[in-house]
């Protein structure tokens, strides 16, 4: 058999302390899982009613479309309407979606440190990856991006803010980046950690797509609503390119308890912005903590914090925080995810 060479280079990610971390999914309480950037306070109560009222409907395959969904995250953007709107089985998907559609051969321009799944999923769909280095203050470096664009640059993502390095590019910085594009070139801006940047100015970032046609937007259910194991996000498109990716989607694969538990916490801007709000507050303790402890780390605008301190550290309280070289950082570095103020107690207890 016959099979493509480039992924023999793709490997999945196994993190060292795998077992432990499954044990805590499991119930374990002898470890706190600082790891993978979710909110352990889970789904909203709304969110929560809907999943238990699809049970009923189990036996039956979900909206294709997922309309309801779509119609929900339009109202949160306004000026957007669902024909706009894509789904995926995470956000995750529709990054892949994206660059399915793209012409082949290419490669699409990343930051580096980023999301290193960008690497992967490009090598994937037969798209080369150029990294390119975040600058001096950890940021991603948006003029030697630009310079890094050739004749064979078919997509630029923008993580914004930043995976692992959480830092975060004003929206105005980000517009005149895309502006200054060669107009065959797209760029994905992956706002997973959207709704944890401060700057005010910021929430009206969906205006991008509105005034281009290479801007894509992609954001995820995972974070702040709790839904990390429901496997929803979604990408905010211009009317054409969002047709090519429902053309190319696999159908269903967003289930139906996902869709509506997605819909029903999209409908609770108020509860989700107090969420924010409280990881915010805990964010600013642990980093003052870090600072305090005379530990180097990133500023963030995310719901995690790079900091200069091994893992080891942190596991001598049982908790278990993510490696910074499997990341892209130099061994010495952790990411840290901002857990809830009781999780956040048992990790500062290790810097006494």
């Amino acid at each position: 058999m016959k099979t493509r060479s480039v992924l023999e280079s793709v490997s999945p990610y196994n993190p060292p302390r795998l077992r432990e971390e499954i044990s805590v999914d499991h119930g374990s309480e002898r470890y706190v899982k600082l790891t993978m950037n979710e909110l352990s306070f889970g789904p909203l109560p709304e969110a929560r009613a809907a999943i238990v009222e699809t049970l009923s409907r189990a036996g039956r395959y979900p909206d294709r479309d997922a309309t309801p969904l779509r119609e929900a995250i339009a109202r949160a953007n306004p000026g957007l309407s669902p024909d706009n709107v894509v789904v995926g089985n995470g956000s995750s998907e529709t990054l892949v979606d994206l660059m399915q559609i793209l012409e082949r051969p290419g490669e699409v321009v990343i930051p580096w440190p980023s999301f290193p799944f960008y690497v992967s999923a490009a090598r994937v769909v037969g798209l080369n990856a150029r990294k390119v280095t975040l600058d001096g203050h950890h940021r991603v470096d948006l003029d030697a991006m630009l310079a890094a664009v050739t004749d064979e640059t078919r997509a630029i993502i923008v993580c914004n803010p930043n995976n692992p390095s959480g830092t975060y590019l004003p929206l105005a910085e980000v517009r005149r980046f895309a502006e200054a594009l060669p107009e065959g070139v797209l760029v994905i801006l992956d706002e997973a950690y959207y709704d944890f940047v401060d700057d005010p100015a910021y929430a009206g970032s969906h205006g991008l797509v509105l005034q281009s046609e290479n801007v894509v937007s992609t954001r995820t259910f995972s974070k702040v609503h709790g839904l990390a194991g429901f496997r929803v996000g979604y990408g905010l498109a211009p009317r054409r390119l969002a047709d090519l990716v429902w053309s190319t989607h696999v159908p269903f694969s967003v289930n139906q308890a996902g869709q509506a538990a997605a819909a029903a916490s999209m409908g609770q801007p108020e509860a989700i912005a107090g969420r924010s709000r409280l990881m915010k507050r805990e964010r600013e303790r642990v980093q003052d903590a870090f600072g305090a402890a005379g530990l180097e780390y990133v500023p963030s605008h995310t719901n995690f914090v790079m900091v200069g301190a091994k893992p080891r550290l942190f596991e001598k309280t049982g908790v278990l925080v993510r490696e910074g070289e499997a990341l892209g950082y130099p061994v010495g570095w952790s990411r840290v995810t901002i857990g809830g103020p009781e999780e956040n107690d048992r990790l500062l207890a290790a810097l006494g």
